[in-house]
């Protein structure tokens, strides 16, 4: 049995307002540029900016970078499935919070 109460956990803190750099993204998502730079091709992430160097992330990105990757990774597709997919859960969401809404 494992003792828990004595380990230390590291995290990120990100909302809707603070923006991360493409740097830094890769950093706390453990993926390359180029991965970066494919996902917002493809439409699954929306930086702010023009260039690469000037894009800035919100937390809602990182998100969307971390689940995307775990998509690929875990159900071996490639980057349009996932987007596909990640569009789907998307939607399954938003139908879930109108559900909630009625509901009350």
């Amino acid at each position: 049995m494992v003792d828990t109460r004595n380990s230390i956990v590291r995290g990120i803190v990100l909302d809707e307002v603070s923006e991360i750099t493409i740097e830094e993204i890769t950093r706390y998502c453990a993926v390359e540029r180029e991965k970066v730079v494919a996902l917002v091709s493809e439409g699954i992430i929306e930086p702010r900016g023009r260039s690469p160097e000037e894009w800035r992330f919100s937390g809602r990105e990182l998100s969307r970078v971390r689940r995307a990757v775990r998509i690929e990774s875990d159900l071996d597709v490639d980057l349009h499935a996932a987007a596909v997919i990640l569009e789907l859960l998307d939607r399954i969401d938003e139908l879930r919070s109108a559900l909630d809404r009625v509901r009350r």
